[in-house]
């Protein structure tokens, strides 16, 4: 179980990985919302889960403070249909962070694995194969 988990971003249209994210945390309590990536928080949360409705709904900016701020908490990059190209078109995000909504279940499991230390974790500049592996249970390390 996660001991902390936050949630930032609007969560209309993802309620599947709201509730994925939401039923992984130890207690309610330790579970926040924010609907902005720039609010400043007090703790440093286990898995912070972003809800990305559209492209350039984060600015560069804003991405990079939170993973700069944050460099020991697991980030998923929750991505919906209207960002799909977005690994195209913009780097902003890691290639490692983004998930589809569509996969956002088994990528919460796996993550669950790497806090409770199960799993090496996928690194946040992974290439391609790495990702591969990191998502289909393999280890070509």
């Amino acid at each position: 179980m996660i001991k902390q988990g936050l949630l930032i971003g609007r969560t209309d249209g993802m309620e599947q990985a709201v509730m994925c994210l939401f039923n992984r945390c130890e207690q309610a309590k330790y579970f926040r919302h924010l609907s902005e990536l720039s609010t400043q928080i007090d703790s440093v949360p286990e898995l912070i889960l972003v809800l990305q409705q559209f492209s350039d709904e984060y600015h560069e900016e804003q991405i990079e403070h939170l993973l700069t701020e944050y460099p020991l908490s697991r980030v998923i990059c929750c991505y919906g249909p209207w960002c799909v190209s977005d690994g195209r078109n913009h780097n902003f995000w890691p290639m490692a962070v983004r998930v589809p909504i569509a996969e956002i279940q088994q990528r919460i499991e796996r993550e669950m694995e790497v806090i409770a230390g199960k799993r090496p974790p996928l690194e946040r500049t992974a290439g391609r194969d790495e990702i591969f592996a990191f998502e289909h249970g393999n280890d070509f390390h």
